[in-house]
């Protein structure tokens, strides 16, 4: 490999990019070899296309030699023309989650607000096998046995690009005793208390002498694992068209998945609504769903829960209970005080007097449990147990949703409708949405 290759292979992955010319390049800039390298390759291109290029540096605070690193790393980019931000975050020390954890959730805080099109990172053929040789450690699915990825979005205008993961760190060396280049070297790096420096310093060099090809086969497994994961999730996305409707999983949709298959499809919906249960809680979750038709089996996993009514699985706060009575008006909307949910207004035939809704006097109430309401002129009060039952509002809905009087009198209840003494033509319905802890969580790697 030579430098003219490392050349053609940055650029060709830049080149991937379609952009409003011209392109913006980003480099994350620690002041290493390998981001270095990147960094003087990364202005080559800029020379050669008209690309506009940046850096970043990350100052952790971390290390005594810090502000000498940010120092070094202004210097550098100053040579090359590059103009460099330096980005001063504070890593935390308590969170549980060890200090490498935090840093890098600071460091990518930071790599998520560059102002770019393109972020490029210097992760290298040996990290990459690092990478998966400690995901292979902590038990990792084969999202973790994919290591990181060469692409993937930090914003929905800004990817992430990792050019250099095909190279070995000797080839980086090469590259900048060519070329002359002076970079840091971090005292951190030599720290074995630090689980990667020992899988770096100790556990790969022992397993490269019965194994001499053991970072490229390590490798080899990512590249595997990627395409199983991505064959898994064309699966997967196909399964939950059919089996999931707005925010609702459909277990008779799933019945002639093979169990495997189902599983399958209930993780990756869990996970869109940003529950990953661990082994345990997840196969005691499934031995609920072979409860009797007519239970409602519910699992509460921290702030959430996952219950299930007619067949039908739904994620919802761990706890929905009927707030206080409120005096509203009607320009009244979104989140109520002591309520799991946010009030809205809709226009729809047989609603609500407009007019009458800014003229009396409006109260939202929990529910008592001996409430009758008619819906048609003519016809009977019914109890509402019977009309939740017959439109099939889930039980923890029932409790929790407000009940709309107006002067004193049950005027509309969101969910079932409006009272017929209270309809017009054309009038407004109140709508009651439970607050939904279920909003698709990002997945970074």
């Amino acid at each position: 490999m030579n430098a003219a290759d490392l050349l053609r292979t940055v650029e060709a992955s830049l080149g991937r990019f379609v952009c409003a010319p011209p392109l913006r390049v980003c480099v994350g800039y620690s002041g290493g070899l390998d981001s270095t390298v990147l960094l003087h390759l990364a202005a080559a291109i800029r020379d050669r296309t008209g690309c506009t290029l940046s850096a970043v540096h990350v100052h952790h605070g971390l290390s005594p030699n810090a502000d000498h690193w940010a120092a070094a790393c202004a210097a550098v980019a100053a040579s090359l023309g590059v103009p460099l931000s330096v980005q001063r975050v504070q890593v935390a020390h308590d969170d549980g989650k060890g200090v490498e954890a935090a840093a890098r959730a600071a460091r990518y805080a930071v790599f998520e607000a560059v102002q770019a099109d393109v972020l490029l990172l210097a992760h290298h053929r040996g990290d990459q096998g690092e990478t998966v040789l400690f995901n292979v450690l902590r038990g990792s699915g084969l999202a973790g046995l994919a290591g990181v990825p060469v692409q993937r979005a930090l914003r929905s205008d800004l990817a992430l690009l990792r050019p250099l993961l095909r190279f070995g760190r000797a080839e980086l060396a090469a590259y900048a005793a060519a070329h002359g280049l002076r970079w840091i070297d971090d005292e951190s790096n030599e720290n074995l208390h630090f689980r990667r420096n020992f899988l770096r310093h100790r556990a790969l060099p022992v397993l490269a002498e019965s194994f001499p090809a053991v970072e490229t086969a390590l490798v080899r497994v990512a590249r595997h694992a990627a395409e199983a994961q991505a064959l898994l999730d064309e699966v997967l996305a196909d399964d939950l068209l059919r089996c999931v409707q707005g925010c609702v999983f459909d277990l008779a949709a799933a019945a002639g998945f093979s169990p495997l298959r189902r599983n399958h499809a209930l993780r990756g919906w869990l996970k869109q609504h940003g529950v990953v249960l661990d082994t345990r809680a997840f196969d005691e979750w499934l031995s609920q769903l072979d409860a009797p038709a007519d239970g409602q089996p519910a699992l509460v996993w921290r702030e959430r829960a996952i219950r299930r009514y007619r067949q039908q699985l739904h994620v919802t706060p761990a706890s929905l209970l009927p707030g206080p009575a409120l005096a509203i008006t009607a320009d009244t909307v979104g989140a109520l005080p002591g309520w799991s949910g946010c009030l809205g207004w809709q226009h729809q035939a047989g609603g609500l007097d407009a007019g009458l809704l800014r003229r009396a006097a409006l109260m939202l109430r929990p529910r008592q449990g001996s409430e009758a309401l008619r819906l048609h002129a003519g016809g009977p009060s019914r109890q509402m147990k019977t009309l939740f039952q017959e439109r099939h509002v889930p039980p923890w809905l029932r409790a929790a949703t407000p009940l709309l009087y107006i002067d004193g009198e049950l005027a509309a209840v969101p969910g079932l409708g409006v009272a017929a003494a209270f309809a017009v033509a054309d009038g407004v319905v109140p709508i009651w949405t439970i607050d939904d802890p279920a909003t698709p969580a990002a997945q970074k790697s």
